[in-house]
């Protein structure tokens, strides 16, 4: 199968975010939480091998 180019120019903008443990690619998070105005967090669980881990995404204000 060939990925067409606008796909692929779509999947290496988005950052891709890898499990801790085995480094799985994961794609979307298990659930998200509004912390503030500025932060979100997520959390993220893979399936391949079970790990479950946070990340926190800072927004920058706009201008």
């Amino acid at each position: 199968m060939e990925l067409s180019r606008a796909h692929a120019k779509f999947a290496r903008s988005r950052p891709i975010t890898e499990c801790a443990q085995c480094g799985e690619h994961l794609f979307v998070p298990e659930w998200s939480e509004f912390v503030d105005a500025r932060r979100v967090r997520h959390l993220w669980e893979c399936e391949a091998c079970g790990y479950a881990f946070e990340t926190t995404i800072r927004v920058t204000a706009a201008a």
